[in-house]
């Protein structure tokens, strides 16, 4: 049929955007599952834990910190090694003479009193001197005192003279006071006692070289501490205080999420597992996510329900209430609105990503997996998620109307809690109060699922510009006002419409393209002729052509106009944008071709490019097809003899001029699918335009079981049909092909 097969597209761009897809997934995986929880903290030193945290599996390991406490006692109980200071006495002896002198030279200021000798003398740094003090060494004579200074400087050296400890200061300070001489009085002892005692100190020191070393010894001698739980056993008991050691162990069986090494590389390593398949099963050929916004739209679905599933694991596992209130998180709304917004495939992807990521989540969740029991419990969480989500998936596919987003609900809480159900007869504890419980949750998440799929599929489908079917089932309804428009001001063109929309909606049905987009998609793609209806053919009824007043290039502005135009008109009524574009895509960049024939008859040098609609080329499936159905309806309708080899001649002449004119270049459409399209336009048309057989004039019996009295007026052969075309094109004239571009 076609001598030229339409370029398919590079692979390696589209393979590229499939990379690209990954990435972001990935990405934003990875955020959504990093080992942070909103409103969760790890253990820390000083925290009391609110309930027992029992060791998940058996483990043998060398406590750092227990050893580490273990040898700072074995190292504190080494004493310190101390050795005489021989500096000390002679330090102190200097001291001693500062003191003396300073002694001295108030004992002789003349210019002082008596009393105020005594104060400056208690006032000399360095020593202790009382009020008696003062005043015996203030009332000594020059021999006595001289006396008194010898006494003191052979008393401090015989006291300083061997090793005198700390703990040892007060024994020697007692002891030098049996040094003095009887000959001294009670009044000199005491004044002596008091010069000498911040005088007398040790004097040993610390050789902290050798106590180092000693120490270390003491550390290198203790063995290390080994710690060992198995599986159950308590690591910390409720209301118990955390320390240090207690961190250690739980950082070490994987419970406490304040080691983020190993979660991290764990969440990282499954978000790339996780987005390559998505990223496969992608570049393999889901139509839904060919758009970049749609596959944003995608990624932020799962990523959002992740992150969902992650931040409330730690809250509600394990379940020690046995409420179940997991089954109430309404996760399942992810794979509804990607259902409702996009297609079952990309919403049955999502719900197999969604149940593999949840098992990870609860998982991965902070005492989510300590003891046998919670690993049944996030069996049922994971389990519930990916069977509702695929129910719920199943149950929006091909959704037009709004209670079936309530049935989507319906079937989420049935599959999740049929689900956990299920798996709740493997729980030894299991209880009959657990019926109610797990019924109710499973119906609060179905009913929350609803609810967020369908706030979900409101704003998403306006903010990602994505049109659902339930607004293409609204915009296929006759009675909106743009198409009862075009039924009372081009009736001609309304019909064309109708007839362009059921000829490519059975084409797409056929080919798996989107039918119900196709449908709309030619209800408005000449809404543009509102503006100037009378310059169509369709349109003209029993009235001449305006066509036969104006020049050929005026006409071909009239004419193209109606692209430019519709496209003005669609926008400002707010269609979407994947109807829009049927209004530019439906005639590309094809000739308008009878007026430039007519024009060519009068210049034959003029370009065609001024007769060329401004395109762009049809980008997708849907609007090749209805460039194709607009083409053949138009050329079928315009000829005399329809039988159905002229038609089918018609219909391949048609096509194979828009695969010559590179009109399908740009599209995903393959020769298969134009050989299926060619034979279903060839059976809708010959349908639509088989003969007639001329009936009999009535009887005279039939004319008195009316009553009528009158003749019957001639009928005429054939009844006159309403000629729907594009343009105001009579009988091709004998032309080549060549000619058309």
């Amino acid at each position: 049929m076609a001598s030229r097969a339409p370029r398919p597209a590079p692979a390696r761009p589209m393979r590229r955007r499939s990379w690209w897809f990954g990435v972001v997934v990935a990405l934003l995986l990875a955020a959504a599952l990093f080992p942070v929880y909103p409103g969760v903290r790890p253990l820390r030193e000083g925290t009391i834990v609110a309930r027992a945290i029992p060791a998940p599996r058996d483990l043998s390991y060398e406590s750092e910190v227990r050893t580490r406490a273990v040898r700072k006692q074995a190292a504190d109980a080494v004493p310190e090694v101390v050795v005489l200071d021989t500096t000390v006495r002679d330090r102190q002896l200097a001291d001693l003479e500062r003191a003396l002198r300073e002694v001295d030279r108030l004992r002789r200021d003349a210019g002082l009193s008596a009393s105020a000798k005594e104060s400056a003398l208690r006032a000399i740094p360095g020593t202790t001197i009382s009020q008696e003090g003062a005043t015996a060494l203030a009332a000594l004579s020059p021999e006595r005192w001289e006396a008194l200074t010898t006494e003191l400087r052979a008393v401090l050296g015989r006291t300083l003279v061997g090793a005198v400890a700390a703990h040892e200061v007060e024994q020697a300070k007692t002891r030098a006071a049996g040094f003095f001489s009887p000959s001294l009085s009670e009044a000199e002892r005491v004044a002596a006692r008091e010069l000498l005692s911040p005088l007398i100190i040790t004097t040993l020191k610390v050789d902290a070289a050798r106590t180092e070393a000693q120490r270390k010894q003491a550390r290198d001698n203790t063995p290390p501490v080994v710690v060992s739980f198995t599986r159950g056993q308590p690591v910390v008991d409720a209301g118990d205080l955390v320390d240090a050691a207690a961190i250690e162990a739980l950082d070490r069986l994987g419970v406490n999420d304040g080691a983020l090494r190993w979660p991290v590389v764990a969440a990282a390593v499954v978000a790339a597992m996780v987005s390559g398949t998505a990223c496969a099963v992608v570049a393999a050929g889901i139509p839904s996510l060919a758009g970049a916004r749609r596959r944003l739209l995608f990624a932020l679905l799962l990523a959002a329900a992740v992150f969902a599933a992650k931040s409330a694991a730690p809250f509600l596992l394990p379940d020690d209430q046995r409420r179940f209130l997991v089954l109430a998180l309404p996760l399942c709304a992810a794979p509804v609105a990607v259902t409702l917004l996009l297609d079952a495939g990309a919403g049955l992807l999502l719900a197999a990503l969604l149940g593999a990521l949840t098992a990870f989540a609860g998982v991965a969740a902070p005492g989510a997996t300590l003891g046998e029991a919670n690993a049944l419990e996030v069996a049922q969480f994971a389990a519930a998620v990916a069977v509702g989500s695929l129910a719920a998936a199943g149950v929006a596919t091909r959704s037009d109307r709004g209670q079936r987003i309530f049935f989507a609900g319906l079937a989420a809480a049935v599959g999740s809690g049929v689900t956990a159900g299920s798996l709740l007869l493997l729980d030894p504890d299991r209880r009959l109060e657990d019926l109610p419980w797990l019924v109710g949750a499973s119906m609060a998440g179905g009913l929350w699922t609803a609810v967020l799929a369908a706030l979900a599929f409101t704003l998403l489908g306006r903010m990602f510009g994505i049109v659902t079917r339930v607004q293409l089932m609204e915009l296929g309804q006759l009675s909106h006002p743009l198409l009862r428009r075009l039924q009372d001001e081009a009736p001609g063109t309304f019909q064309h419409a109708m007839l362009v929309g059921n000829l490519a909606e059975r084409a797409a049905d056929r080919i798996g393209a989107d039918a119900l987009l196709v449908r709309v998609g030619a209800y408005y793609h000449d809404v543009g002729k509102l503006y100037s209806p009378a310059f169509f053919v369709e349109n003209f009824g029993d009235d001449p052509s305006p066509h036969e007043r104006i020049d050929p290039m005026q006409s071909n502005r009239v004419i193209q106009q109606h692209v430019t135009q519709g496209v003005e008109l669609a926008r400002k009524e707010r269609l979407p944008e994947a109807v829009v574009r049927f209004i530019p895509e439906h005639h590309g960049t094809r000739l308008v071709a009878y007026f430039y024939r007519r024009a060519a008859e009068v210049r034959p040098d003029v370009s065609p490019d001024l007769f060329r609609y401004p395109g762009p080329k049809p980008q997708t499936r849907e609007t090749a097809l209805v460039m194709i159905a607009d083409a053949c309806e138009a050329t079928v309708r315009s000829m005399a003899d329809r039988s159905t080899e002229r038609i089918r001649e018609a219909v391949e002449r048609t096509v194979r001029e828009c695969i010559e004119e590179g009109q399908l270049d740009e599209c995903p459409i393959s020769l298969r699918d134009l050989r299926v399209v060619a034979d279903t336009y060839t059976a809708t048309l010959n349908a639509v335009f088989h003969p007639r057989v001329e009936y009999p004039e009535p009887t005279r019996r039939e004319l008195a079981a009316r009553g009528a009295t009158l003749p019957v007026p001639q009928r005429p052969e054939t009844p006159r049909e309403v000629i729907v075309a594009d343009l105001p094109i009579p009988p091709r004239p004998a032309i080549s092909e060549d000619d058309t571009r």
